[in-house]
This record gives structure tokens, sequence and C-alpha cells, in this order.
């Protein structure tokens, strides 16, 4: 198998949604009371926050208005962040008042914290959500699992090297992006998560 090969497996097999879902998944598991509640809460974050931007996205590649969903030129980004960016809060604001358990509404603002950091830096330079998602997902990883979880770093400079050998980022746009999706979800996890 050649480095371009590994590098698409790994870029494809921990994109951006995969990770957030994974990520969902974790915090919907631990802050549930049960396996039921933990999938109700998971089917109404997915529905409300990560479907409607995905089938959009889905519809913009179709229709050539975007390369691809998850490997694209800066400027074809925007239209996604905004639209992140909306369903995100409206998924935020519905599941507060359905009184979502305080870790899920902690990753949730953690989300809406990325999409706007991650959308003002993009205006003039394309940050890495690929690096930055994995970043996350190892951060949320150490804060639930603690020491079990140190195995997961690997994935960072895994999915760094796996970017900028595919020419999609530099190296500086994957370090940033991975240390500052990390430093958002320390602070949102601090102040709202309960840590």
């Amino acid at each position: 198998m050649t480095k371009t090969k590994i590098a698409n497996l790994i870029s494809d097999g921990l994109n951006p949604l995969a990770a957030g879902l994974i990520i969902l998944g974790l915090v919907a598991s631990e802050a549930a009371g049960s396996a039921v509640e933990a999938l109700k809460w998971f089917i109404a974050v997915t529905g409300l926050c990560f479907m409607p931007p995905l089938l959009i996205a889905v519809y913009l590649v179709r229709t050539g208005r975007m390369d691809a969903l998850f490997s694209n030129r800066r400027h074809q980004r925007h239209r996604i962040y905004v639209v992140g960016l909306f369903f995100n809060v409206l998924g935020t604001f519905i599941l507060t008042w359905l009184n979502a358990p305080q870790l899920l509404t902690a990753a949730l603002i953690a989300g809406l914290a990325s999409i706007v950091s991650f959308a003002f830096i993009n205006l003039w330079w394309k940050i890495s959500v690929h690096a930055s998602t994995v970043a996350a997902l190892v951060t949320v990883l150490h804060i639930l699992y603690g020491a079990w979880a140190v195995p997961s770093l690997s994935l960072i400079p895994l999915m760094g090297w796996a970017r900028v050998h595919l020419g999609q980022h530099t190296a500086a746009q994957v370090a940033v992006g991975s240390a500052l999706s990390s430093l958002i979800v320390l602070i949102v996890f601090t102040r709202y998560g309960g840590i």
C-alpha cells in the first residue's frame, strides 16, 4: 500500500463527520442515565446538528458548487460554516430547552465555538478541520477516560501527516487546527461540562 493510499485511508476514515459522531456517541453515553437515553440524545443531536449540514453539503457537491465533502478549496467552505453554525445554534437551543445533559450541552457549545473560530480564520487561511476534529476527539477521550486514552494521542500526528502528505494543508494549518480545537474543548468542558 502506498503512502498516499494510507494517507487517504486515515483522512477518510476519521473525516470530520466521523470524528464528530464518535465524540457525540461518547459524550451521549457518558452523560445519559441509560443506553436508551444515550441513543435518544445521539439521534436528536444527529438529526438537528449533523444531518442538515451534511445533506446541504452533499447537494453542493452534486451540483458542482463544492469539489468534495471534506477536501475542498478554502472559499468553498464559507457556505458550510454558515449552514453548520445555523443548525448548531438551532440544535443547541432546542436541546437545552429539552434539558439535554450538561456534558452534551458542553459538547454542542464547543462545536459552536469551533465553527465560529474556524469560519473566521477560514476567511484568510485554510485551517485543518480534519486535524481539529481528531484533536477534539482525543481531548474528549482524555476528559472522559483519563490515562486510558493516552494511546489516542497518536491520532493527532497521524492525521496531521495524512493531511500534509495529501497536499490539503500545511503543517502550520494542521498544528493550529489541532491546538485551537483542543483548547476550545478544554475551556468549554471545564466551564460547562462539569469536569
